[in-house]
């Protein structure tokens, strides 16, 4: 295993407290409760010593060039479709204004606080200091919370304030007043003694083993989609998965599973991955489950595509500072992979009063990454449409849509289940923002089914928000090894995980031929891309005491345009007929076993 390190530098030490604002500075409230946010409890005040890190995130200076970029770049009916932006283009899209990073520079200076520039276009701040510090620079009052589902410990305050003439400049200072509950991520597994060998079928979906409907592995995903098993060669390929709270891939792990599953890869040819650590991450120690589907399914499926694991460290300031730090760590980069893959995430709903502008912020930053020309993907969630997590405290109230998912610029996974036809998954997430818009990409497909659905769940959802997930692929009963047991997960992870690995390899197809990689997908998928993928008709996604949305012809809140078909979706990126048809299939793979099987 090739291992990397992406740590952040260490700040220098604050030479002495700030000195308190000036009684004649007049100070503007930023963020404010009037009581606890519901789910916290405040514990007895205090103060630990040490210093805390702070991210000040600056307005940038063309956020609305950024998107209109990206559009452009990513819709295949405008001639500059393909053409993405250089890293450099992009940062001076984004930086912020001259005076806008003399002001804070200065506040900061004055109040001998130093500052560590964080990001690619310098829109990103890194301060640290002790919190009897921050709160006279920013009066506030921190003391610590505890978020009663987790037992998480955060130290949060109920307002804070800045300079009436900083504040003008400065989108948030994380954190401060924004109660977010840690990311939902932790897959469930069933441990299983034995599973049903797969024979390895012709890659159609009419020749599909019948073990497929009971147990996924890759060579069923291969079968159901049309995914070739042929080795990607295309240079300059890549596919990164993310993972944050402290989550470790294990390479034997992963060649035990690649050894059952996939016999037909050679030892050492595309049966590694590399590792970036962020935040303190771990590069290595005893798998853990969601890391172990994590690299199962793109490592397994995207054959010989170099995939790198990115692991993300426990944050002192919680999990979407995390989220901040990784998406600025990649921005940065000069080639960050072109498929990014994640199966964690928040419902919307703690999002809210200044913690909104933190979403918009790390969603304009998936949209400068798809800007660049890499495909951002998200698993929708958990909870059908009580959230990321099933969750019956939204009975009687509307539903809970889910972050990242919700972001314009991203692709939503959700799940099915079954042979074909496939039925929707009954846990997929799936809904309409409460912060973001609809993008006019999908307004045609989301229109069409707010008609079908009439009356049905009216006042539930917000029916003017984007609209997720985009597409769908299976996602029960994947099998994994882990630490040398077989079990068997559920859940959009999974389904995140196989689509991320189809695009990395349409992707090697394109580059191999001298194209460019895809991008941002979904201008693409609302578009041409909707011949490629099967519909999904059956099932829905209950919650909050309802059935939840229905799936039906055309695009659903549960599967979104459908799952694909990578010889189809071959055609329609390449603009011809998809390739030769003579290495679509495991049935080409040079193992000599004629079965996947664990045993």
């Amino acid at each position: 295993m090739v291992a990397a390190s992406l740590l952040i530098l260490s700040l220098f030490p604050l030479l002495s407290l700030g000195r308190p604002n000036s009684p004649s500075v007049t100070l503007v409230t930023r963020g404010q409760h009037s009581v606890v946010p519901e789910g916290f409890f405040p514990r007895a005040p205090f103060l630990p010593g040490g210093m805390f890190r702070f991210i000040i995130a600056l307005k940038s200076g063309n956020a609305s060039g950024l998107i209109h970029a990206l559009l452009d770049v990513s819709d295949p009916a405008n001639p500059k479709y393909g053409q993405h932006l250089s890293k450099d283009e992009v940062d001076q899209m984004v930086s912020p204004r001259p005076e806008s990073i003399q002001a804070v520079s200065n506040w900061l200076n004055n109040n001998n606080v130093i500052s560590e520039v964080y990001s690619s276009s310098g829109d990103v701040l890194h301060i640290q200091m002790p919190l009897a510090q921050a709160n006279t620079l920013l009066d506030a009052n921190f003391r610590p919370y505890v978020h009663e589902k987790t037992n998480t410990t955060m130290w949060r305050t109920l307002s804070y304030a800045l300079p009436a003439d900083i504040s003008p400049h400065v989108a948030f200072v994380y954190p401060t007043t924004q109660f977010i509950p840690p990311a939902t991520h932790k897959a469930k597994v069933q441990v299983i003694e034995r599973v049903p060998a797969i024979k390895r079928a012709a890659s159609k979906r009419s020749n599909i083993p019948p073990q497929c409907g009971q147990v996924i592995v890759p060579p069923c995903l291969q079968a159901i989609y049309n995914i070739p098993s042929t080795p990607a060669t295309a240079a300059g390929n890549s596919l990164g998965v993310s993972a944050f709270g402290g989550e470790i891939a294990n390479p034997d792990d992963l060649k035990t599973f690649l050894s059952q599953v996939r016999p037909d890869i050679q030892a050492g040819n595309g049966t590694t991955f590399a590792v970036q650590t962020v935040d303190g991450g771990s590069d290595g120690g005893q798998g853990t489950t969601e890391a172990s589907l994590d690299i199962d399914y793109t490592v397994g499926l995207a054959t010989n595509v170099p995939t790198t694991f990115f692991a993300v460290g426990e944050s002192q300031n919680g999990d979407i500072g995390s989220f901040l730090d990784l998406a600025n760590t990649l921005i940065k980069q000069d080639n960050p992979p072109l498929v990014l893959t994640t199966s964690f995430g928040f419902d919307e709903s703690d999002f809210s009063g200044e913690a909104a502008v933190v979403a918009q912020t790390l969603c304009n930053a998936y949209a400068q990454l798809g800007a660049r020309g890499t495909s951002v993907l998200f698993a929708s969630g958990d909870g059908g449409v009580s959230g990321a997590q099933a969750d019956d405290s939204c009975n009687g109230r509307p539903f809970l849509p889910t972050f990242p998912a919700s972001c314009p610029y991203v692709t939503a996974i959700g799940s099915t289940f079954g042979l074909p036809p496939e039925t929707a998954a009954n846990f997929s997430s799936g809904g309409f923002s409460n912060i973001f818009a609809r993008p006019a990409y999908q307004d045609g497909a989301v229109s069409g089914y707010l008609t079908k659905l009439g009356d049905t769940n009216a006042g539930l959802f917000n029916a003017s928000g984007r609209a997720y997930p985009d597409v769908a692929t299976q996602g029960v009963n994947f099998i994994i090894e882990q630490d040398g047991q077989f079990g068997a997960v559920d859940g959009t992870s999974a389904s995140s995980l196989t689509f991320a690995s189809i695009v990395a390899l349409l992707n090697d197809r394109l580059l191999a031929t001298g194209r460019k990689p895809l991008g941002f997908l979904n201008p693409l998928l609302y578009s041409k891309g909707v011949a490629a993928l099967n519909d999904v008709t059956k099932g829905s996604n209950p919650g909050c005491g309802t059935h939840g949305f229905p799936a039906v012809e055309g695009w659903d809140a549960v599967t979104g345009l459908g799952t694909p078909d990578f010889q189809k979706l071959l055609a329609v990126v390449s603009g011809g007929n998809g390739g030769d048809q003579s290495d679509q299939g495991p049935q080409n793979a040079t193992s000599s076993a004629g079965q996947a099987q664990i045993v």
